[in-house]
């Protein structure tokens, strides 16, 4: 978690919780009021023996004896010199298929994750299905990644999202509130199935648009968030509708419940496994705009990256142009997403993958072109690349080109893992070791500060958080090796530091999360 310096406005969120109970409390349930105090004793016990599980991605404590202790890290995708992905849209279930031809296919040019759209808030793909795609990417040495439609796409009736006059928004849009409980139930049964998948994605983590969501709940919700800090109840609604003047009040309040539904998936995946990597499909920022998102769908990434809610994120960067520093181009995209969401570094506190489309409906885009696009990608220093969508042998979809022409162009070098890291402490002292599959240099980064904090901005009236980044003392080993090891010196005792650590190869570069060391 970043320090509370920050000032993360905490008590939003205790705030919107405490309504969130008590209008879920129906007033002809009210006698049985004794056996629900029960239940929120039952649940508070259950979350207090989670917390352990349920760490921060930018920050993860390590409790060190002086006599050294052992922290080994899983080797999951995000310790991996590339993220080399494709999106498997679930388009694929319409046509015939044969998951064991398209997990050889995807092997055969050097893909090491897939993203599979098999899940949604309200269930999923016949587990039938879900069980062979597994076991197929997985014997090819392939991660699997099951995608969420998370309030979006997906048909339930009682949990849509409302508009202000009080009609249903869209049956396939729903409410982060009402829609809380059966996501987290969904995600619940659907990894109590599949508990071997590699990670879970977030896709449609957002309203649809900004005339959602007004149905009691978050009607009830708000004007608790509204007493507690303009301390006042609402009187006239009209004034908080889109296009009114109060509306951007509304705007920031409502990514509370949003970012609140992902923090309890977050909470929840971690404490079924906290080995699953949490990813999101995330609209990409624009040309130096930190807010668009933010204000007119309730996405609040950068919140999610600061408290250590996803392990990830992939912005669609879906642009059929390279270059330019303004405007829809691939250059503009990273540009933002590297100041606002990574602190300026392409290095920053969770890895950055581009999600890149070559299926535009009539048009697609040429495989030269596309590999222009990995280039850049790989040259700005980014964490790895996602394609959307599989289309080829073991299953074609209409009006989508074949991958394989796309994959075939590319360079494809071996990648490198980082694996076992170690770390052992003195009173002045810490040694830092760890493994990496093939030879590389050696860095590491330390301070007595975050190296990540973040920021509450405004841009252009709305607010927005900003990760930013303070430079830690890098030390650099030149020599190409598979065994490192690191000692810092003149450290002061009982003292909590933060550091990462990162080898860079001919295959690209892996940076590890901030961990933390304190000295005996």
């Amino acid at each position: 978690m970043f320090k509370d310096s920050i000032h993360l406005r905490k008590r939003f969120y205790e705030q919107f919780y405490k309504q969130y109970m008590l209008i879920k409390l129906d007033m002809k349930q009210m006698k049985n009021v004794r056996f629900h105090c029960i239940a929120v004793v039952s649940i508070i016990i259950s979350i207090l023996m989670i917390i352990p599980f349920a760490l921060s991605y930018l920050t993860t404590v390590i409790s060190i004896q002086s006599y050294g202790n052992i922290l080994t890290i899983k080797t999951q995708i995000t310790q991996k010199s590339e993220i080399r992905g494709v999106f498997i849209h679930e388009g694929i279930y319409g046509v015939p298929h044969n998951w064991t031809l398209i997990a050889e296919t995807l092997s055969r040019y050097g893909i090491n994750a897939v993203f599979v759209n098999d899940l949604n808030g309200n269930g999923w793909r016949p587990n039938s299905e879900i069980r062979a795609a597994i076991n197929a990417f997985h014997a090819y040495g392939i991660e699997y990644h099951s995608v969420i439609s998370t309030i979006l796409e997906w048909r339930n009736s009682g949990t849509e999202a409302i508009e202000p006059d009080g009609s249903i928004h869209w049956e396939y849009a729903h409410c982060p509130i009402k829609a809380h409980d059966l996501v987290l139930q969904t995600i619940k049964n659907y990894l109590g199935n599949f508990s071997d998948v590699d990670g879970i994605m977030l896709d449609y983590i957002r309203y649809n648009t900004q005339d959602t969501c007004y149905c009691p709940y978050c009607r009830a919700a708000f004007d608790e968030w509204y007493y507690q800090n303009y301390g006042e109840h609402v009187s006239d609604w009209t004034l908080f509708y889109p296009g009114q003047p109060n509306w951007t009040i509304y705007a920031e309040w409502r990514t509370l419940p949003v970012t609140q539904l992902v923090k309890d998936i977050h909470d929840l995946v971690k404490s079924i496994n906290p080995n699953l990597v949490i990813s999101e499909a995330a609209w990409t920022l624009f040309s130096d705009s930190a807010i668009y998102w933010r204000k007119w769908l309730g996405q609040d990434t950068a919140k999610w990256i600061a408290e250590g809610y996803i392990d990830y994120v992939a912005p669609m960067m879906y642009t059929k142009t390279v270059y330019g520093r303004s405007g829809e181009t691939l250059e503009s995209y990273i540009n933002s997403n590297i100041k606002y969401w990574m602190g300026g570094q392409s290095e920053g506190p969770i890895p950055l993958v581009a999600l890149l489309r070559i299926d535009y409906g009539t048009t697609s885009l040429p495989p030269e072109e596309f590999k222009l696009q990995i280039d850049y990608v790989r040259q700005r220093g980014l964490d790895g690349w996602i394609l959307w969508r599989y289309s080829g042998p073991g299953g074609y979809l209409s009006g989508s080109p074949d991958i394989t022409n796309y994959l075939a162009v590319l360079d494809m070098p071996t990648t490198f893992a980082i694996t076992h890291v170690n770390v052992d402490t003195a009173a002045n002292s810490a040694t830092i070791t760890w493994l990496t599959t093939l030879p590389t240099i050696s860095k590491l980064e330390y301070s007595t500060d975050p190296l990540f904090n973040a920021s509450w901005r405004v841009q252009s009236g709305f607010h927005f958080w900003n990760i930013t980044y303070t430079p830690g003392v890098m030390i650099i080993d030149y020599a190409n090796v598979t065994e490192h090891s690191i000692t810092i010196t003149s450290l002061s005792p009982g003292t909590r530091y933060y550091f990462r650590i990162q080898s860079i190869g001919t295959a690209g570069t892996v940076t590890t999360k901030v961990m933390t060391f304190t000295t005996s």
